[in-house]
């Protein structure tokens, strides 16, 4: 399989990966290539991976590989919601594992990235040999719908039940400025949601930068209307089939995106997986606690 090759550097490579219907994947691979193969899965959907990713990987340790799922981040077309499921995610990393040459890999993620590393490692366990992930959401409409309950006094047109329906139909509709209004209300709102301490940023993203965040959660909204194209009851069933494989789950006992009641709901159905709780943390990444349990968890053989 052909790539197209963007730049390299003594311990950073990125390309960009065909993987049909259109779709080119933008990768990085990062660290000691004789080192543990280590596969990153961003959240969302639709953010692709931040450079502040690195901070949380040892590069003299793994071999580090992430990439921008289909339509998000730096891959191509930007924002392509067409041939674009879960189900697509799972084949695309299949995908980039064989054009890598790398037999089995463990597989990290946060957020939306948790669900999708759990989901890719029931379908493909043979090529997994762990799976570390954060604050976990799980997938399915009643799960959405919680989420969003907070924006009905935001948008009180859409009642208490069709919020993320309203967002949806604003992101897609002809009125650029609808859009990015439309944009701007959910990137403050998953703001407030995930970091409840940060308080109002300092500056809020204008004219090219909004236009990405357009682009960011018309994607989104493409998974989540779709319940991430899973159901809760077939995803915790995938998750059982883990069972005996080393995973590991990290959770903030805060977290407001992802309620910590469904990370104990998804430990239970894996025999002898681990739950890590990080106190006085909800959502965030890099919380100095989160970042240490996950830099704990990942230096620790397997």
């Amino acid at each position: 399989m052909s790539v197209v090759p963007l730049c390299a550097m003594p311990s950073l490579s990125s390309f960009l990966l065909p993987v049909g219907d259109g779709h080119q994947l933008y990768v990085e691979t990062w660290g000691k290539p004789a080192g543990e193969p280590v596969l990153v899965l961003h959240g969302g959907p639709g953010s692709g991976c931040s450079p502040r990713f690195r901070e949380l990987y040892d590069p003299t340790r793994h071999y580090v590989v992430f990439f921008d799922q289909r339509g998000a981040g730096r891959s191509l077309p930007a924002g392509e919601i067409r041939a674009n499921t879960t189900a697509d995610l799972i084949a695309d990393i299949e995908r980039l594992r064989h054009h890598l040459g790398i037999v089995r890999w463990r597989v990290t993620g946060g957020s939306w990235g948790a669900t999708l590393a759990l989901a890719y490692a029931a379908a493909h366990r043979e090529a997994t040999s762990g799976v570390l992930v954060r604050s976990v959401f799980m997938p399915g409409a009643g799960n959405v719908a919680w989420f969003f309950q907070g924006l009905a006094a935001v948008l009180p047109e859409a009642g208490r039940e069709d919020v993320l329906g309203v967002l949806q139909a604003r992101l897609n509709g002809d009125d650029d400025d609808v859009a990015r209004a439309a944009a701007l209300t959910w990137s403050l709102y998953e703001r407030a949601m995930a970091e409840p301490s940060a308080g109002l940023p300092e500056s809020r993203p204008t004219g090219t930068e909004l236009d990405r965040l357009v682009l960011k959660y018309r994607l989104q909204a493409h998974y989540l209307v779709a319940g991430c194209f899973l159901d809760e009851v077939t995803f915790l069933d995938a998750c059982a089939s883990l069972s005996n494989l080393p995973v590991t789950l990290i959770h903030g006992r805060l977290d407001q995106v992802c309620p910590p009641a469904n990370a104990e709901r998804i430990h239970a159905r894996i025999a002898d997986s681990h739950l890590v709780w990080i106190d006085g943390c909800g959502h965030e990444a890099f919380h100095p606690a989160m970042a240490a349990a996950w830099r704990n968890a990942l230096n620790t053989a397997i």
